[in-house]
C-alpha cells in the first residue's frame, strides 16, 4: 500500500534501496574495507589475522549452521555474513581473546541478525550488537596496552579531564590520522585508511552522505562549542574525530542500509542522534567511547524515523522548525553540562 509519502508499506524483509542489488554493496563494502584491512595486518600482524579469521568462523558459520539445521538455502553470495564478521573483527581490541572474539561472534550472528528473520530483517547492526555483548560480558578482558595511548586508549587516558590541554598534548593529531604508532581497536586507527574506503563507497553511491556527514559534524560542532566554553585549544575537536571509532562507525556502521533510515531527512536526523550519543557519553558518560552503544541505540529509532505518516522525503517547514530546537536544546545540555 503506497503512502502519501510515496513508500510502499509492507512486512519485513525491508528493501531500503530497491534498484541496488546486495550483492553489489557488500562488495563495495569489502573493497573499501582492504585499505582498512591492509594497515590493520600491517600494524598488528598475525593477531590480526587471527582475530579476522575466527571472526568469519564464527559469524559465517554461525550462519551456515543455522540454515543447514532449518533446512533451508544458505550462500554466501550476497556477502552480509561476510561483511559483519570483518567490520566485528576490525572493532575489536589486538588484547582480545580469539575464545572470546569467537563467543561474541556467534552471540551476535544468532541474536542480532538470525533471531529477526535474517538478511533484511535485523533491527541492529550486527557487528556492533557483538561488540556490545563482548563490552558487557568479558569487558575486563578488553584492556588496552597502555605502552602507547590513542584511539579508544586514549578517550581512556583523557576521561577523567577530557580537556585537559597538558594530557592532549601528549598526541600527536598526525599519528592518530595515520595510526602509526597507536593503540585501539585494530580497524579504527588510520583515518586515511578509513577515509579511502569512505570515498570509494561514495563514488560507487554506496553510501549516503547524509549519515556520516551528519554524525561527524554534529560530533564536531558539540566538541568545537565545548572547547570554546572551557577554553580550551582548537586542537580539541580534531582530538575527538581522530580519536577512537567515530570515522569508522560514521562510514562503515551507521551506514548499513538494513538498520539507517529510508529517507535523507531521516538520515540527517538519525546522524545527528548520533553525534549527541556518542559525544555525551564521551564527556558526561561512565565509558570512554560511545560509537557502537550510539549506534545500537539510534537503529531502535529507525522506524519511528521511517513510519509513513511523518516521514518525508524532503524537509518541511514543520521539520526544520522542530529539528532547529531539538538542536537548540541539545546544544543548552551541553552548555549547562559543561559549564558545571
Amino acid at each position: 500500500m503506497a503512502s502519501k509519502t510515496g513508500f510502499l508499506r509492507k512486512t519485513s524483509p525491508y528493501v531500503r534501496e530497491p534498484k541496488a542489488k546486495v550483492e553489489k554493496m557488500m562488495y563495495d563494502v569489502l573493497i573499501a574495507l582492504i585499505p582498512v584491512i591492509i594497515f590493520t595486518i600491517y600494524k598488528y600482524e598475525f593477531t590480526a589475522v587471527w582475530i579476522i579469521l575466527v571472526s568469519i568462523v564464527s559469524m559465517v558459520g554461525t550462519e551456515f549452521l543455522y540454515y543447514k539445521l532449518r533446512k533451508e538455502p544458505f550462500t554466501m553470495k550476497n556477502g552480509t555474513a561476510l561483511i559483519s564478521a570483518l567490520i566485528y573483527a576490525l572493532i575489536m581490541p589486538d588484547v582480545t581473546p580469539l575464545w572470546i572474539v569467537f563467543i561474541g561472534g556467534v552471540f551476535g550472528m544468532y541474536f542480532g541478525k538470525l533471531v529477526f528473520g535474517g538478511m533484511g530483517a535485523n533491527i541492529f547492526n550486527v557487528a556492533g550488537f557483538a561488540r556490545v555483548f563482548i563490552v558487557i560480558s568479558f569487558g575486563a578482558f578488553l584492556v588496552y596496552d597502555v605502552d602507547t595511548v590513542a584511539g579508544a586508549t586514549a578517550l581512556g587516558v583523557v576521561k577523567a579531564n577530557p580537556f585537559d590541554m597538558m594530557i592532549l598534548g601528549d598526541f600527536n593529531l598526525w599519528n592518530m590520522f595515520t595510526g602509526v604508532g597507536e593503540a585501539g581497536s585494530i580497524g579504527e586507527l588510520s583515518g586515511i585508511a578509513i577515509l579511502l574506503g569512505g570515498l570509494y563507497l561514495a563514488f560507487r553511491k554506496s553510501l549516503d552522505w547524509r549519515i556520516p556527514v551528519s554524525y561527524i559534524g554534529t560530533v564536531l560542532g558539540l566538541s568545537t562549542i565545548a572547547a570554546l566554553i572551557v577554553g580550551a585549544e582548537m586542537t580539541y575537536p580534531l582530538f575527538t574525530i581522530l580519536s577512537g571509532g567515530i570515522l569508522f562507525g560514521a562510514i562503515f556502521m551507521a551506514t548499513d542500509p538494513i538498520t539507517s533510515p529510508v529517507t535523507g531527512p531521516g538520515r540527517i536526523y538519525y546522524g545527528f542522534g548520533l553525534g549527541v550519543i556518542t559525544f555525551f557519553i564521551r564527556i558526561f558518560g561512565a565509558l570512554p567511547e560511545g560509537v557502537v552503544f550510539a549506534i545500537l541505540i539510534m537503529n531502535m529509532f529507525v522506524p519511528a524515523l521511517d513510519y509513513y505518516k511523518w516521514a518525508n522525503s524532503k524537509f518541511t517547514i514543520k521539520s526544520t522548525l522542530v529539528f532547529s530546537v531539538v538542536v537548540l536544546v541539545t546544544v543548552g545540555l551541553l552548555v549547562v553540562g559543561v559549564w558545571q
